[in-house]
């Protein structure tokens, strides 16, 4: 289904506007006529309508219905007509952070904010026992109100036992191992290890680059030596390319990164309490008050006197 589906049904959602894609489909803005709410709704193309591709679907649905998260965008309803599979989500307004990022670097402490944001929501997701294995611009979104929201989980995998699975990868070993984008993919993924939480720290580290650099720590356009590049660690320190970033954000973006698992932030939570530590600092003192200045001119006559 493309863009001519704009003014059908599902159900009770009426398709307004594409939205973009998603791993495994077509995203629409669209109307769900029953509570007269705006919701996203994603679709499977239509020459993806195999049993896998309807599977992954949802899964995918399974998945968010567990995450409950002011900065993972809701699931709210999945269903099928005439053979169309889709997935009902919560419409978030805003701008994906790809498009925000076409204008270059963000200021450290918008980096550190929004970063807060993004490990806060992996850290509720790694707590479900649930590794998203797609960190990129492209699949978080920012409200015009400063809220982050990860979004696409549609080749989420399971890094803890489920009760639906006899494995530690759970019905999600139907996606591709290496299921992502290689730019933000983490070494040992791309060995051949299976994605655990400290992958997608390490996919966070890089995005966190990217927010403070205006480009991606790893950007060959060639696949080998974008491949060779992260296996080796080759990328440019942040202050090499943006000389006003904050040292404290540069160690946290490196630590991220760290081509050793074992050196990373031990959990996401970690990576969130550094970085909402620098963003407090970095927030605007609030101005003194009269009465705060009046006991400021106070101390300073009496220490002139003394």
């Amino acid at each position: 289904m493309d863009a001519t589906a704009v003014g059908n049904a599902l159900a009770h959602y009426r398709l307004e506007a594409p939205l973009g894609t998603g791993g495994i489909g077509a995203v629409f803005l669209a109307k769900d006529t029953r509570l007269s709410r705006q919701v996203a709704v994603k679709i499977l193309p239509a020459d993806r309508l195999d049993e896998q591709a309807r599977q992954r679907l949802h899964d995918e649905a399974v998945t968010l219905s567990r995450l409950s998260h002011p900065n993972i965008a809701s699931v709210f309803d999945f269903g099928s007509q005439a053979e169309i599979d889709y997935l009902v989500m919560e419409y978030v307004p805003g701008t994906n952070l790809d498009a925000l990022l076409e204008r270059g670097p963000l200021e450290s402490a918008t980096v550190a904010r929004l970063g807060a944001q993004l490990a806060r929501g992996l850290a509720a997701a790694h707590a479900c026992g649930i590794v998203h294995r797609d960190i990129k611009p492209g699949n978080v979104r920012v409200t015009p109100d400063g809220q982050l929201k990860i979004l696409d989980f549609g080749v989420a995998t399971f890094a803890l036992p489920s009760p639906e699975a006899k494995t530690t990868t759970g019905f999600f070993d139907r996606t591709p191992a290496l299921a992502g984008t290689i730019q933000y993919m983490a070494p040992e993924r791309l060995r051949g290890n299976p994605a655990d939480p400290l992958t997608d720290i390490f996919s966070a580290g890089a995005l966190l680059y990217e927010m403070a650099c205006g480009r991606p720590p790893f950007g060959d356009p060639q696949p080998i030596r974008l491949i060779e590049s992260i296996l080796s660690s080759r990328r440019t320190r942040p202050s090499a390319i943006n000389p006003l970033i904050d040292p404290v954000l540069e160690s946290v973006i490196l630590r991220a990164l760290d081509p050793d698992p074992g050196r990373r932030f031990t959990q996401a939570v970690d990576l969130a309490d550094a970085l909402e530590a620098l963003a407090a600092r970095q927030r605007p003192r609030r101005p003194p008050t009269i009465g705060t200045m009046g006991r400021w001119a106070s101390k300073l006559a009496g220490a002139l006197l003394i």
